[in-house]
């Protein structure tokens, strides 16, 4: 499989993270911002502001907005801590909605050193992996708004 990416990870700097996610019309058009990235990019922080933008016909927060802020976040964060000899895909997910959204909603995405160590551990001895990731999103009150499962797939290349 040749896949090549849209832009250039070697910096793994993460303003220019920031930058494109806020520019890139998949995630960009959500209304949906990053107010936090680490250095090493381990820990992402997300906010989905409740304005005309990110809500549906019935005034509350659109699932498509949730889940296409979210969509590209944990593949990215993986690909910046593993590089470019590694193919990351999304595989499944799983989106369960819980309760309207009537507030900014938020996301903490965490991606600790003994994640990407297991990784690289694995594919040490596997062809391929699969790991599964979850998201809460919440409300102003810290509750799960939206709650999605991702399976994503990882090998070497």
């Amino acid at each position: 499989m040749k896949l090549q990416p849209i832009f250039n990870i070697e910096e793994r700097d993460p303003k220019a993270l920031m930058q494109l996610f806020e520019t890139f019309p998949s995630t960009g058009n959500t209304g949906a911002k990053i107010t936090f990235i680490s250095e090493n990019i381990d820990t992402i922080n997300l906010v989905i502001p409740f304005i005309d933008k990110t809500k549906n016909f019935m005034g509350i927060a659109f699932g498509g907005s949730m889940y296409a802020a979210t969509d590209a976040l944990y593949v990215t964060m993986l690909w910046y801590r593993l590089g470019n000899d590694y193919i990351i895909i999304d595989k499944h997910s799983e989106v369960d909605y819980l309760r309207p959204g009537m507030t900014d909603l938020t996301a903490e995405f965490h991606l600790p050193d003994s994640e990407i160590n297991t990784i690289v551990d694995t594919l040490s001895q596997e062809k391929s992996i699969t790991r599964v990731y979850t998201i809460d999103i919440l409300d102003d009150k810290k509750k799960v708004v939206c709650r999605i499962k991702k399976s994503i797939y990882i090998r070497k290349r």
